[in-house]
């Protein structure tokens, strides 16, 4: 029965080339595009963690603690950025997809919301609350490397399912990577604190909600074992939620 199907599909390629090319032309857009715009942010973060080892340079102090801290969490978040930029380029075909355009308009949203905090000034900080700060942005950044890793070639932004990945990170919580990507937009959060970035950081754990029970959408629709899978699994935090 596959090989009549697939037959099937090879000769409607070849009778429909125009319908051909623009798929393909699609699915190389939307390989290319994300992963340089990854890149782009990579360079940019290198250049800043160029400036800042400099800038500490210069003021001939010795380095300390919260230099290291800061240099490794902003060492891991380039980490992860370049990660994604390569895992766009070579992630698997979708075998199925969130259909219609709120889906895809939260994941982008999603992604980037955090980012805002960014925007407001920095707010002053105690020692302490530094270190704080450093260690949750570290710890969250640097898990959610070795996450995005595992997940492999499976990556993706918006809500599509591409192979079933329960092994892991992956075999305690169904979803890791966005529970380490809050942990260190926690960070973030402490870092610029005000009640306006707290506004933002609320939004974007409610949009990041939403993602999540998408994609348990579409990985259920495809993936039968899924069910079962969930029942086991925690979706954030186990014995919990």
């Amino acid at each position: 029965m596959d090989i009549p199907h697939q037959q099937q599909i090879d000769s409607s390629n070849i009778r429909n080339p125009v319908h051909f090319d623009r798929v393909k032309v699609f699915d190389i857009v939307t390989r290319v595009v994300p992963s340089a715009f990854f890149l782009l942010v990579v360079l940019l973060k290198v250049n800043e963690l160029y400036a800042f080892v400099i800038k500490n340079q210069a003021t001939g102090q010795p380095v300390s603690w919260k230099f290291l801290g800061d240099s490794v969490s902003r060492t891991s978040t380039i980490l992860f950025l370049g990660l994604g930029s390569v895992l766009f380029l070579v992630r698997l075909e979708p075998i199925k997809k969130a259909r219609g355009i709120l889906p895809r308009v939260m994941a982008i949203a999603g992604t980037f919301f955090v980012a805002l905090m960014t925007f407001f000034p920095r707010a002053h900080l105690s020692m302490t609350e530094t270190m704080l700060a450093s260690g949750l942005s570290l710890i969250g950044t640097g898990i959610s490397v070795f996450v995005l890793a595992h997940l492999g070639r499976s990556f993706s932004v918006m809500a599509e399912a591409r192979r079933l990945v329960t092994s892991g990170p992956y075999r305690i919580q169904r979803h890791p990577l966005y529970f380490f990507e809050a942990v260190a937009s926690l960070g973030v959060l402490v870092q610029f604190f005000s009640i306006y970035t707290v506004v933002v950081f609320l939004a974007y754990c409610f949009l990041q909600f939403q993602r999540m029970k998408n994609e348990e959408a579409v990985l259920e629709s495809a993936f039968p074992e899924y069910q079962d899978y969930k029942l086991n699994t925690a979706r954030l935090i186990p014995g919990l939620y």
